[in-house]
């Protein structure tokens, strides 16, 4: 039963599922095949009762068949999809066809009188709920003066064409005007409530709709946001994996530059300590020449696994960073300290020095050994880079930005740092120069995560680099 209802709601709709744009002819469907099906009962059950009582039908069952045509042709045209000529048929036919049709061919009841002219204030009830006050004003106000007119004027109509010989016209006539001035009354003070209860609810649904719209397109940003997300975190499981195998790599290439000399070695000293038949000879029997390549050979072992054991120590320093000592930490204080650590460097190398700190008594929370670590890596790297630079340049400079936060920054006007060499300079192990473990921007960069901070860079290939540490 509900598919046939929904079926019977939905003639002539483009999408059932929208439900909120085509209710109005979802109504105007249902109220005709309320109306077919209202009528059909009633003709049913009187066609029973007068074949009981053996009468013939009166014009009064003809309103009922009339009706149930019209209802049912109204059905007809919503499923062929002529819906809004449904819609006026269901407007301003019922009147016709059920009061002033009969009237205009005489057949009018005593009680009609009284009753016809609250069928039609009833009646009217029908263009309120089927014509939008706003959108189709001509259409909705005709409706209504429609409907006003056949209030007004039933009565004349039916004393006109209708019988003049009952009593009630002339007892309703000597109070007529006070009988219609109630009528109409009761027509404009319902038209005038339901109008009322229209707009508002119009208004509340245009409020909803626009409530809805905004929430869609937050919605609709949402997931737009949700799939950027979800690239990002791709993107960086992908830059963590290129990390890993970057990493791996370093670490393996450093095991074999250290473990392929020291197989290479130990096996020639092997030989060395044998003769033509495979023996081991006594060491007295040893050429010098022989003995000093040995010798030679086991330092260099020696030295190669020395290397193996400094970058163990090296890894184990990456993850064994102390919890830093916060405290307030006057950053003139950080710069002096730094001053008389480079002093003889600096001079050494020929480099110029400089610090500026804005405001001067500008402080920062951290731990100070811990940041003066991270400044000594940075212009540890900015000396080793500017081994072959003219006139080499360190400037230290430390300011309050607009934020609120504080940057310190290392300057150099070294080579700079490429942009291949830029995606790789955090990366544990990775280094240039090949005497150097590479963990110091690495170490760096995770003190700086640990104060809750983060190290930058920028450079220019050729005009030098800038780190900058901010808090």
């Amino acid at each position: 039963m509900k598919k046939k209802w929904n079926f019977i709601s939905n003639l002539g709709t483009a999408d059932p599922r929208k439900q909120l744009n085509d209710r109005t002819i979802i109504l105007t469907n249902q109220l005709n095949f309320v109306t077919f099906f209202i009528m059909l009962l009633v003709f049913l059950s009187t066609v029973l009762v007068l074949g009981v009582i053996h009468k013939d039908m009166s014009y009064g069952t003809l309103r009922v068949v009339n009706l149930l045509i019209i209802s049912f042709l109204n059905l007809l045209l919503a499923r062929l999809g002529y819906t809004r000529l449904s819609r006026l048929s269901l407007i301003f036919l019922p009147p016709i066809v059920f009061l002033l049709g009969p009237t205009l061919i005489g057949y009018v009841e005593e009680e009609s009188y009284t009753y016809y002219p609250y069928v039609l204030i009833a009646a009217s009830v029908i263009p309120q709920l089927l014509v939008n006050p706003l959108k189709e004003k001509p259409l909705y106000f005709i409706s209504l003066l429609y409907y006003l007119l056949l209030v007004v004027f039933i009565d004349r109509a039916m004393v006109s064409f209708g019988s003049t010989l009952f009593p009630i016209v002339d007892r309703i006539n000597t109070f007529y005007a006070f009988y219609k001035i109630s009528q109409v009354t009761i027509f404009l003070f319902i038209s005038a409530g339901i109008y009322y209860l229209r707009v508002l609810n119009l208004h509340y649904e245009d409020e909803l709709s626009r409530k809805n719209n905004e929430l869609d397109q937050q919605n609709k940003e949402l997931k737009e946001q949700k799939i950027k997300i979800q690239q990002q975190k791709d993107e960086l499981v992908s830059k963590e994996i290129s990390t890993w195998q970057k990493l791996v790599r370093i670490i393996s290439h450093e095991i074999m530059n250290s473990a392929i000399p020291i197989t290479n070695l130990v096996g020639i000293t092997g030989q060395m300590l044998e003769d033509e038949s495979g023996m081991i000879m006594r060491p007295e029997k040893l050429p010098p020449e022989t003995t000093e390549d040995i010798h030679h050979g086991l330092k260099i072992i020696e030295s190669r696994t020395q290397a193996l054991i400094n970058m163990v120590k090296a890894t184990q320093s990456l993850t064994h960073i102390p919890e830093p000592n916060i405290r307030s930490i006057n950053i003139m204080e950080l710069f002096d300290r730094i001053k008389i650590l480079y002093k003889g460097r600096f001079k050494e190398k020929g480099i110029l020095f400089g610090t500026l700190i804005v405001p001067e008594n500008l402080k920062i929370n951290a731990d100070l050994e811990l940041i003066e670590q991270v400044i000594i890596n940075l212009i540890q790297n900015s000396i080793e880079a500017m081994l072959d630079t003219m006139d080499p340049i360190i400037s230290i400079t430390a300011e309050m930005e607009n934020s609120g936060q504080v940057q310190i920054s290392v300057t150099d006007n070294g080579p700079g740092i490429s942009e291949e060499k830029a995606g790789r300079i955090f990366l544990p192990f990775y280094s240039t120069k090949p005497d150097k473990s590479g963990i110091g921007l690495s170490l760096s960069q995770q003190i700086m995560l640990l104060h809750n901070g983060r190290l930058e860079f920028s450079s220019t290939p050729g005009k030098g680099a800038t780190f900058r540490l901010v808090f």
